[in-house]
């Protein structure tokens, strides 16, 4: 008998202790104390799954979200029914950009609960960002036919946006006006996409319906003021744009289109002043030097007005550099292709318009003639036209090289080349000489090549 009463003792004593610390554990996570509560619940004999889902709480609370996975799945392995468990894998799965991983937990937990409206939310958003938006669009129209709520109506027009079905993705936001007027983002982007489809009306149509309702949404007034703007309706743009930047918006397309709205209307200074503004943040925008310089020449500031459209000259204009890095591109693209001829004309005209001084181009053409189209006339053209470059005296070696051409599998320096393509020249004329006698005795000059 005092054996049993010291057993059931010992048995008391144990469950008030576990008591003790569970109320610890809980007290330190109701206060966000993580540390200590992981310290306590290292204590514990034995992890149940309650006090493993505190553990992973705590972990992904100190953004240890490995740790935090690792614990989730140690809750799958003791129960597969943990929907829950799941969920929280897939979220943590998310922070570690594992997406692969997060999608199938978040299937394992529609396999288990397939009404849970949370995790179908939660798999299409994903499968968004993933930009697999064919799945996405299966999934949200699974989802909106029985379900019309706002959210899984805007993941059906992404997904037919990210699909590039731009008629049925205005559809649904219309659909979403008609259902939801208030919601400000189907307002915005039925005027961000008819304004890019240059439905200028409906854009103003569909901005102005919830503007009836709320006149101070800034995104939706952008789009508004943009669509006034584009339609050439200026004061109205302005009156728009105006009030956008006394609410505090003075971003760049604000205050850009803003100026064209005040050049438009002959309000040359306002223009100068807010494109001013504008260059602050795209000194490069091309178009936006080109109405800055114009509004300086009809205000105070007519020389700077010179220097604006000069840079936007300067900006529209590539440079000989990028010109002959996209030639270069292109030959070995048509090389590639087997596409010779197209390689040689490439070759020339980036020699005749952008390059004039690279004469190795000659050599390269000649290479190409012989190598690639068995062209021996051709070749002897322009190799003649190469050697009539070589400079008198000897150019000073390089250590950058050319990598365009080699001779030998060898890349070789300026001098060399012309060494090469003279031995070259000689080697095919001596060999034409020969042919030629053993034919009829001729003996007919190559014509120059001239640029």
């Amino acid at each position: 008998m005092k054996r049993i009463i010291l057993i059931l003792s010992l048995l008391l004593a144990v469950s008030g202790l576990s008591a003790q610390q569970n109320d610890a554990i809980a007290k330190a996570m109701d206060s966000y104390d993580y540390e200590t509560a992981l310290t306590l619940i290292a204590r514990q004999h034995k992890s149940s799954i309650p006090l493993l889902y505190q553990k992973s709480k705590a972990l992904r609370g100190l953004s240890l979200n490995a740790e935090a996975l690792a614990t989730y799945q140690e809750i799958i392995s003791a129960d597969s029914t943990q929907l829950r468990a799941y969920i929280e894998a897939a979220d943590c799965c998310r922070s570690l950009a594992k997406s692969k991983q997060a999608l199938q937990y978040y299937r394992q937990a529609l396999s288990l609960s397939p009404g849970n409206k949370y995790v179908r939310i939660q798999q299409i958003r994903l499968l968004l960002a993933l930009q697999d938006y064919r799945e996405a669009l299966g999934e949200s129209s699974l989802l909106t036919e029985t379900d019309s709520s706002l959210i899984a109506l805007h993941l059906q027009a992404q997904s037919f946006e990210g699909m590039q079905e731009l008629l049925p993705a205005m559809g649904c936001y219309y659909n979403i006006q008609a259902k939801y007027p208030s919601d400000y983002l189907a307002a915005a982007k039925l005027g961000a996409m008819n304004i890019a489809a240059g439905e200028y009306g409906e854009a103003i149509a569909a901005t102005e319906k919830y503007r009836a309702l709320d006149s101070t949404n800034i995104v939706v007034n952008q789009q508004n003021a943009l669509a006034y703007c584009m339609n050439k309706e200026y004061p109205k743009a302005i009156q728009r744009y105006k009030a956008l930047t006394n609410q505090g918006d003075s971003t760049f397309y604000t205050c850009y289109y803003l100026g064209v709205s005040y050049y438009a209307t002959q309000q040359f200074y306002e223009a100068h002043d807010i494109l001013e503004v504008a260059l602050r943040y795209d000194p490069q925008k091309v178009d936006l030097l080109y109405y800055l310089g114009r509004a300086c020449s009809k205000t105070s500031w007519k020389k700077q007005g010179v220097e604006y459209l000069q840079k936007a000259i300067d900006l529209s204009i590539p440079t000989d550099s990028t010109m002959n890095r996209l030639y270069n591109g292109m030959a070995d693209c048509y090389k590639m292709a087997q596409m010779y001829k197209e390689q040689i004309a490439t070759l020339r005209e980036r020699y005749e318009k952008y390059d004039k001084q690279n004469h190795r181009l000659l050599y390269s053409i000649a290479f190409v003639y012989y190598y690639s189209l068995q062209d021996k006339k051709n070749t002897e053209r322009y190799l003649e036209a190469f050697l009539k470059t070589r400079p008198k005296e000897p150019a000073p070696k390089s250590d950058k090289g050319n990598n365009e051409e080699a001779l030998g599998g060898l890349v070789l320096d300026e001098s060399n080349y012309y060494n090469a393509a003279e031995k070259w020249l000689k080697d095919l004329q001596n060999k034409k000489k020969v042919d030629e006698f053993f034919q009829n005795g001729t003996q007919p000059s190559s014509p120059p090549i001239s640029f």
